[in-house]
């Protein structure tokens, strides 16, 4: 009995541990953090829109001041190349892999106030 309870311990806290990669049945992604998407959310859809049309004012974008994921930010790019990007509210965000960018497309606030002050402190050091 004192095995199958320290088996179902293990278990829960292995299930603690996600991977940015891990999506659950709904392919909706699980992440630390993330909220699932209400009717308000903007798609994966109308983000990658808006992300082609803010391409093309490149000089209003702020760059990204990580080399890590803005979801899983301990986790840097592979090769240092990320594999997604976004532009949200003029700042750019960049993103491992796809279930990371979802995550953010259901629900942005969380990674931005650490991406924004990075990124003014990062322009504010460069300026000097």
């Amino acid at each position: 009995m004192k095995h199958v309870a320290l088996l179902l311990g293990i278990a829960a806290q292995m299930s603690a541990f996600t991977s940015c990669t891990t999506t659950a049945d709904n392919d909706s992604p699980v992440t630390a953090g993330a909220v699932p998407a209400d009717s308000s959310a903007p798609s994966f859809k109308a983000t990658a829109e808006a992300d082609r049309a803010a391409k093309k004012t490149e000089a209003t974008i702020t760059p990204y001041p990580f080399e890590t994921c803005a979801v899983q930010f301990h986790k840097p790019f592979k090769d240092g190349i990320p594999k997604h990007r976004r532009v949200y509210q003029g700042q750019e965000v960049l993103f491992c892999c796809t279930p990371c960018v979802k995550a953010f497309d259901m629900n942005p606030d969380p990674y931005m106030p650490r991406i924004v002050a990075a990124a003014k402190a990062q322009q504010t050091g460069s300026s000097q």
